[in-house]
């Protein structure tokens, strides 16, 4: 490791670590604008001349593209370096416009700050800027080419690190291009990055363009509730209204990148018809008279029907200490009936993906490093998009990477595809486990040798989507890993969740019955009363007529909630809670990390929907109007008597159960801590393994979308624009079978209703599938994903 010094302090740093990183890791900020921790440098912008004293090379030198040295001498701010870095800032500004009152990089603007840090402070050109047309890159990002200054780090992210290929540059010396060959939006789902990446103006997030200065705006470090990755974002607020997301450092997670979705998927918080009041039936209420209602209700329930009559169901986007809650006040009501997952076969696989050793759990940052990695019925883009990234960053190191699973999965990379139907996923995962077994089956003779690979691989990975696979295909996959495991190389495997904090529902769901045997009680009549906090059965569950039918047997429906949910519409009452960005709290991400975040804002109606048109209001109360919704642990620890003191609560979570060492120790702008003990494995029915044949039935296999299928998500205004319309895909050979062609407008008969769709063809998917995405808000949203195939015929309108 060479050990050098910069600007008289002394540093060592590993092999191949350049100049300019060394003197990052001391605090010395050299300016530059190409280098970006997550692209390294390409020498374009010339900006980090330092000024090498001793070493190899003597004299002005880019410290991006040189690497640091043994005994290396080095001054960043000689007079030579000043003067150098003074002529090349004074070129970057020949043609930018004088547009920062307007530009919303302002105050943000790593040009600015680099302009001022290269010295360049009086602009002496006076002849023609050279100019641009501008393009519409679609309704995430605004595009001022004016502005650039041909860092190349917009098309370095769009291409290289996302694996994108509709933006580029074009051009060539000082009339190069960053954008599209023509007008368009942006297809890949990483697109927000390039806000992130670039120093200057010329890509900006439209979602909030012209609202606010960065000065202006309440931030704090936060985490993604859009999948069970829990990437890093940072959230921002003003006038009550969330703002803006953006990528928050975390190399254990999402690194320094998310996706589009979690990005632009805020919406839900700011949304008008958002509930923010307590309702008695459809009757507002304040506070007071509805905990009133809420507790006499309740014990009048326990003295005419027992506790055991009441059930209280949580969901994977409640917040760790939310579920935990939860489990304490259904102990002090007596009740036994606490579920965390209304959703009972995602409920049994996050417990099989809780119940393994964080040892061999994969990160995304061991993702990004591995060689081999199989992925088995999971799709990222739909699930996990950062997942996709992190896979990508593999391929580019040489990686191998496997793809196994019906659907006609994409990835931003090259890959091995093998389109097998949902229940021979089990069987090549035997396969895998088991490569010395004689199995001249098409499952057998791809698992085989995928089981070999892996073993001789230096960092393998085998990642399953527990949708596609459910509890006991996610188990399959569990001892696949631990077979393919040696003593200098572990398997680490990794199973994708339902949601942000399936994992930490299922450590505490432990071995307890799930929601089917809740609705189970309400059809019989046992449980008369249910407490739905942030949950949304009538959504959620697996057959919606079913559970539409056990609710309306109910006595009392009660649900705490800040999204306008269908289990809503039918509640007797309601308690508004704060969404994530309005509260504090913990979750724990489908790796077992658990992840604190802070509140970015109080919760409240944004000043541009209280004022009308009006702004800034013209009426002055104390009184902050919306602000009535309370984080929902808080609001149990009151029923509970208890004081809502946060700290307190995570030190009660910390010695209740090993699960949660360390919680009360985290930090929000951390990584976050592993769990310190798996939990239970859970009793799973025992499957056959056998070869299963289907000749002329055709199999509904319900799905996710990357916009549309997420609950909240598809609440925001933004993702609007990109949601698909509703459609059925099925294998060309299939479609021939039934006399259907692409585009055609057909009826999809289920057990779960009929439903008119256009029909998608596909030669990339398994046959004998008819395969619909779940999109709310559309007519297949009864369709819930994560459930098993289920017979199913089509016919052409």
């Amino acid at each position: 490791m060479p050990t050098l010094i910069i600007d008289n302090q002394t540093v060592t740093v590993p092999e191949g670590t350049s100049v300019l990183e060394a003197a990052l890791k001391l605090g010395i900020e050299i300016p530059h604008f190409c280098h970006h921790e997550a692209l390294g440098a390409i020498g374009a912008c010339r900006m980090c001349a330092v000024d090498i004293i001793e070493g190899p090379a003597r004299g002005i030198q880019m410290s991006c593209m040189l690497a640091a040295k043994n005994d290396m001498v080095v001054a960043t701010g000689s007079e030579a370096v000043l003067a150098y870095r003074a002529q090349v800032i004074e070129w970057l500004m020949t043609n930018h416009p004088h547009d920062c009152p307007v530009c919303d990089a302002g105050g943000e603007c790593q040009l600015q700050d680099m302009t001022v840090a290269g010295g360049h402070g009086i602009r002496r050109y006076t002849g023609p800027k050279r100019t641009y047309r501008n393009q519409d890159l679609g309704p995430f990002i605004a595009h001022e080419m004016n502005r650039c200054i041909q860092c190349y780090r917009c098309v370095r992210t769009y291409q290289d690190y996302c694996g994108g290929t509709d933006f580029g540059v074009l051009g060539s010396r000082q009339r190069l291009y960053f954008g599209r060959f023509a007008d368009g939006p942006l297809e890949s789902p990483f697109a927000g990055n390039l806000v992130d990446v670039c120093p200057t103006g010329v890509l900006t997030d439209k979602t909030c363009r012209f609202k606010s200065r960065g000065w202006d705006l309440q931030e704090a470090p936060s985490v993604c509730l859009h999948c069970s990755l829990g990437c890093a974002v940072t959230g921002g607020a003003r006038y009550r209204e969330l703002q803006r997301r953006r990528a928050r450092t975390n190399l254990q997670t999402n690194g320094y990148f998310i996706c589009d979705r979690g990005r632009f998927g805020y919406g839900y918080v700011n949304r008008a018809d958002r509930p923010r009041h307590p309702m008695i039936g459809h009757r507002r209420a304040t506070w007071q008279e509805a905990l009133a209602t809420l507790e006499n209700r309740l014990q009048e329930m326990i003295e005419v029907f027992g506790a055991a009559s009441i059930a209280l169901l949580t969901s994977s986007r409640a917040c760790l200490e939310t579920q935990f809650l939860a489990k304490r006040w259904a102990a002090a009501l007596g009740s036994p009936h606490v579920c965390f997952e209304p959703h009972p076969r995602r409920d049994l696989a996050a417990r099989v993906a809780a119940s393994q050793s964080s040892d061999y759990c994969a990160s995304l940052a061991d993702i990004r490093q591995c060689d081999v990695a199989v992925l088995v019925g999971a799709d990222p883009l739909s699930e996990a998009p950062v997942l996709a990234l992190a896979l990508r960053q593999a391929a580019r190191r040489g990686a191998r990477i496997v793809v196994i699973d019906p659907r006609p999965v994409d990835l931003p990379l090259t890959f091995e595809r093998h389109a097998i139907p949902p229940e021979s996923l089990s069987r090549v995962l035997q396969a895998i486990r088991h490569p010395d077994q004689e199995d001249e089956t098409r499952t057998g003779r791809l698992g085989r040798p995928l089981g070999r690979a892996l073993r001789k691989a230096q960092n393998p990975v085998l990642i399953g989507g527990t949708d596609i696979l459910g509890p006991q295909g996610s188990l399959a996959l569990l001892q696949a890993a631990a077979a393919c495991s040696g003593h200098q190389a572990p398997c680490r495997s990794m199973l994708l969740l339902g949601g942000a904090n399936s994992f930490g529902g299922a450590l505490l769901g432990g071995d307890n019955p799930g929601f089917d045997d809740v609705i189970e009680g309400m059809e019989q009549g046992r449980i008369k009363a249910l407490l739905c906090i942030e949950a949304d059965p009538l959504a959620d569950f697996p057959d919606r007529k079913r559970s539409r039918a056990a609710l309306a047997r109910l006595e009392w429906l009660a649900v705490f909630d800040y999204a306008a949910t269908a289990t809503l519409q039918e509640a007797d009452y309601f308690l508004p809670t704060t969404a994530l960005e309005e509260s504090f709290g913990t979750l724990i991400n489908n790796e077992g990390r658990m992840q604190s975040f802070d509140r970015v804002f109080t919760a409240g109606a944004p000043v541009a929907e209280t004022a009308g048109d009006s702004h800034p209001p013209r009426i002055f109360t104390r009184e902050i109007p919306g602000a009535e919704p309370q984080p929902a642990w808080a609001l149990m620890a009151g029923l509970m008597g208890r004081d809502a003191n946060l700290d307190v609560l995570r030190g009660e979570i910390d010695h209740a159960g090993r699960h949660f060492a360390g919680i009360s120790t985290l930090i929000a702008d951390g990584e976050g801590c592993r769990i310190a003990i798996p939990g239970p494995v859970p009793e799973l029915a025992e499957t056959s393994h056998g070869e299963t044949v289907f000749i002329d039935d055709l199999r509904l296999l319900i799905t996710q979308a990357l916009y549309g299928s997420e609950a909240l998500s598809s609440l925001s205004p933004h993702i609007e624009p990109l949601l698909p319309r509703p459609f059925v895909m099925l294998h060309p050979q299939d479609a021939a079978r039934f006399k259907i062609t692409e585009g055609a407008q057909v009826t999809l008969f289920t057990p779960l209703g009929d439903f008119p769709l256009t029909l998608r063809l596909s030669e990339e998917m398994a046959r004998g599938l008819a395969i619909v995405p779940r999109l709310r808000n559309t007519v297949t949203e009864p369709l819930v994903s994560g459930g098993e195939p289920m017979i199913c015929r089509i016919e052409k309108v």
